[in-house]
């Protein structure tokens, strides 16, 4: 008996389709008596069945084990040894084409039950029998593809992860350059996702841009991609130091991105956008000012201990229900030496843990910024980080998680 073709010597397509399960054994026809099945099987150690062909096309399959338990019985050898094999035979066995795909063929055997996956099946070309495969080598074969699919998708993931650093690397380097004293915590859920940041540099001081992009994962990544051209087109249109007007037309450029500007019109089937802040700081005149669209900002006074939550709009930014001239409401507040700014996305707020197995929420994170508000702010991204993972404890990760803080 021939075992299953190696990968060596087989096509591409080959390995993907039924073909690659072929093993050719001894068939019988309908003429062959039961003797000399029983002198097969005898001989075949490893035939479980036993296939049944009249004229090269499938006629049936006896199994091994059935046909010997009967076999054994008394008398039966002088009743049936010379009688025509069809007697034990299965007439409705399952029959397969070798260019079926392995996904196909293993959704058929899962159809027609445990017998297909005991037995086996006939495999078949262009009607005719060419020989049958075993359902220990289709779970084999599926569980190798399954297990080299999933290492191309994680392979995929580690270089858009690679892509994703790469895009938001100048930022880094500009913060770096610019802040004295700050912190960012950026940790996709999935490898890459949807959570975003930007830092430029503008006359009077500079702008961030905090954004929680629809989905996580891959879907999540493409978002800031989108977003991320969405910010190179409106700091080339509108005013850099004016939040309100970069939200504006990210909100424009995104809705446009994803064919959602005529509602009524609508072709796209993407309700998409995200939730951002965009905040720019003066250092000339010591101001900061903000637009936030469902995002979360605190700020701690040097002066004094009370933490403020910084106001927000309720409205996404590029989302099917947001009007695409919406506005949001920009904000101004002096800053002093020593203020501390801290912005999170919400999957910080919304992680499930503690003993209650509920959100971390607000109250939250505003007792580990004063808890820890004297230490540096990388030490206290640290500190928060800690906190953070201790309170998930072993729940699963439930979004990308993104913090950046900064003090004046």
């Amino acid at each position: 008996m021939q075992l299953p073709e190696s990968y060596s010597g087989i096509s591409a397509s080959s390995r993907y389709s039924a073909r690659v399960l072929c093993i050719d054994v001894p068939f019988a026809t309908p003429n062959t008596d039961n003797q000399t099945v029983m002198a097969l099987f005898t001989e075949h150690k490893d035939l479980i069945g036993l296939p049944v062909v009249e004229e090269g096309k499938p006629f049936g399959m006896i199994n091994r084990h059935i046909f010997l338990s009967q076999m054994a019985r008394p008398f039966f050898r002088e009743l049936y040894d010379r009688k025509s094999c069809i007697a034990f035979m299965d007439k409705f066995p399952l029959v397969i084409e070798v260019e079926t795909s392995l996904e196909n063929v293993a959704q058929q055997v899962v159809e027609n039950g445990d017998k297909s996956v005991a037995d086996g099946f006939i495999l078949t070309e262009q009607g005719r029998y060419v020989g049958i495969g075993l359902g220990v080598d289709l779970i084999r074969r599926v569980s190798d593809l399954q297990a080299q699919q999933h290492q191309q998708i994680l392979q995929s993931i580690e270089y858009a992860r690679v892509i994703q650093d790469a895009m938001l690397d100048r930022s880094n380097q500009l913060m770096a350059r610019e802040l004295r004293d700050w912190c960012l915590h950026w940790q996709p859920r999935d490898g890459v996702g949807g959570d975003y940041y930007a830092f430029h540099r503008h006359p009077h001081g500079w702008l961030a841009v905090i954004a929680d992009c629809t989905g996580h994962g891959i879907p999540g990544a493409f978002m800031t991609v989108i977003l991320q051209s969405a910010l190179e087109y409106a700091l080339r249109e509108a005013d850099i130091q004016a939040p309100a007007t970069i939200l504006n037309a990210l909100n424009r450029h995104i809705k446009q991105t994803l064919g959602q500007l005529n509602a009524s019109q609508q072709t796209s089937l993407s309700n998409d956008g995200c939730d951002a802040i965009v905040l720019s700081v003066n250092t000339e005149l010591h101001q900061l000012r903000w637009a936030s669209a469902r995002t979360l900002a605190f700020m701690l006074g040097n002066v004094s201990d009370e933490i403020i939550s910084l106001s927000q709009d309720r409205v996404g930014v590029g989302y099917t229900d947001t009007p695409e001239g919406y506005s949001w409401p920009e904000q101004v507040i002096p800053l002093s030496r020593g203020d501390m700014l801290f912005i999170l996305t919400d999957g910080v707020t919304d992680q499930l843990g503690g003993e209650r197995n509920i959100m971390f929420g607000k109250k939250r994170i505003q007792a580990c910024l004063t808890r820890y508000q004297n230490l540096s702010m990388p030490a206290l991204s640290l500190a928060f980080q800690q906190d953070y993972l201790s309170w998930q404890g072993h729940q699963a990760r439930r979004d990308d998680v993104t913090w950046f803080g900064f003090r004046y």
